[in-house]
This record gives C-alpha cells, structure tokens and sequence, in this order.
C-alpha cells in the first residue's frame, strides 16, 4: 500500500512540533522544506523528549506529488514563499496552514481552490532554550472550521498526543486567539522579558487594557465573545510558567523580523475599516515596527 506524501513547510518551532506527531504516523512518507539548514529536530514534548534526523530540502528545485503539505510559515514569510507554493502544491494537494491572524486562505488562493485549504489555529505554546531544543510546555491543540477536510487531516495525527476541535464559527475562534497572542506577545517583546513580567501588577493592567481594545474590534468585527473572556484569559496567563515567552519575543531576541501584520497589525488595520480608534495597539505597532527596522539595519 503506498504510503500518504505529506510535507512540513517550515520547521520553527510549530512545525517542529508538527513534525514530532507526523513522524510517529508510519503510514506517511514525510518530507521537510526550510528557508534555513536544519538536520535534526530536537523536541521535548509532555509525552518525552524526541531527536531526530531530517532531510530538509532549502529550494524546491522540482513538482512534489504530496497529498498534504502543512504550512507552518509566520504571515510575513508568505510573500517570499511563491516558489515554495507553486512546486509543492499540486491539484490533488490538500494544504492545512497553520498560522497567527485572520482570513488565512487569502495568500493561497493564486495556486489552488479554496476547497483545498484548511485553516487552522494552534494553541501550543513551544519555544526554542539555548541548548537547540524546543521546549514544547503542554499538549497540542488545533482548532479548525468544521469540515470533512478537517477530519481528513485530524486523521493524520495520534490523537492521544494532539487535539483536534472543530468549530462551527471559525471567525471568532480566531479572534479570540488573536486577542490573546497579540496583547501577550507584544508586551513580552517590547520589555524584553517573560512571563515572568506579569508578576508586576501594571503589566497584568497593561495586558487587560490591550485586550480590551482588541475585543471592542472583535465585536464589531462580528466574532461572538462572551465578557467573561477575559477572565479567562486572566487564569491562563496566571497558569504559564515564569520562563514562557513569546514567538514575537524569540524572534527579537534572535534578531529575526517581529510578527506585527499579522498581530497587532491586523487589529489596528480592521479598526481603521470600522472607524473605531486603537491607540494601544497602534503604539505597539509603531515600537515594533522601529524595532524591526533596527534589527534590518544592523
């Protein structure tokens, strides 16, 4: 029986994680593809610690024939990704992409139906340590819009080690992760610090003011979130350890370009549609933006 072709499209820190589920699927021929070097995949899991070697491909020099490619590239690495798009996407390609923000099978649409493509949300907080290995701190979990396509793909996983929610309303699911990783990542990256920062008082209100701001344009965008959403946000950002960060934080610190179009970015560009101010986010664009700017420079 010929095994299913299913690609990792970016080997970060979620695609490492990805990829740590999909080796275990014997049934799968999986391939890597990476703008950067990678040979091994270094994880620590709540299920154990995996290392392994991969054959991660730099340039996609010819047409892949794969079932599945999983996209696990950050919003801004999507412009410089056409080569990648056009020689791993066939017209029997399924395409599960797994990303921050909102309206995420706009970029895909130029090589294949919309029919083809999942969207999916992940909530699995991973971060690289300085040993080279991806400290991932609990279970995967991925939430996508109700559909065949997405027990397709949840069929590709052990679902023991990995957790699949589909939704009916997609929108506000993404909202709501939204509000969260942009309010918490931009307060990490721009103090330059951990969780550990949410023990001072001010940053817990700096935290609850920024998600304030994000649902009043949630709402008017037409996501359908309780009040009481922030609350519990609140007991979430209690239970993290002191030593979570953020990817936005990761990237800064490694020099690497911040997520903001698809963060902060994306809220302030919506509540300019609506006519509604941001001035939190907005600053926080504006930081993050110099900060970028100076990394680029140097």
């Amino acid at each position: 029986m010929k095994k299913s072709s299913v690609g990792v499209l970016g080997v970060g820190a979620i695609g490492s994680v990805i990829s740590s589920q999909l080796i275990e699927n014997l049934g799968l021929e999986l391939s890597h593809f990476n703008r950067s070097k990678k040979e091994e995949i270094k994880i620590n899991t709540p299920f154990g610690e995996k290392a392994y070697p991969i054959d991660c491909q730099l340039v996609a020099t010819k047409i892949y024939d794969l079932d599945w490619l999983v996209i696990c590239l950050k919003e801004h690495h999507f412009k410089s990704a056409k080569n990648w798009f056009e020689n791993l996407i066939t017209s029997k390609t399924k395409v599960a992409v797994i990303r921050n923000g909102l309206n995420l099978k706009a970029p895909l649409l130029p090589f294949l139906d919309a029919s083809q493509i999942l969207e999916c949300m992940i909530d699995c907080p991973t971060q690289l340590d300085k040993k080279g290995v991806y400290q991932q701190f609990s279970k995967a979990k991925i939430t996508t819009p109700k559909s065949e396509l997405a027990s397709e793909f949840s069929i590709l996983f052990n679902k023991e080690k990995i957790e699949f929610h589909q939704v009916a309303d997609f929108k506000t699911a993404s909202w709501k992760k939204l509000i969260e990783s942009a309010s918490l990542g931009a307060i990490t990256c721009l103090n330059l610090n951990t969780c550990e920062i949410f023990s001072q008082p001010r940053f817990v209100n700096e935290y609850l003011a920024l998600i304030d701001e994000a649902m009043k344009i949630a709402l008017a965008d037409g996501a359908k979130i309780h009040k009481n959403y922030t609350n519990e946000l609140l007991r979430k950002l209690k239970s993290y350890p002191p030593e979570k960060g953020s990817s936005m934080l990761s990237d800064r610190l490694a020099g690497k370009p911040i997520e903001i179009g698809a963060k902060s970015g994306i809220i302030v560009k919506i509540g300019k549609r609506l006519g509604i101010e941001t001035p939190l986010h907005s600053k926080a664009v504006g930081q993050l933006i110099e900060i970028n700017s100076k990394n680029k420079a140097t």
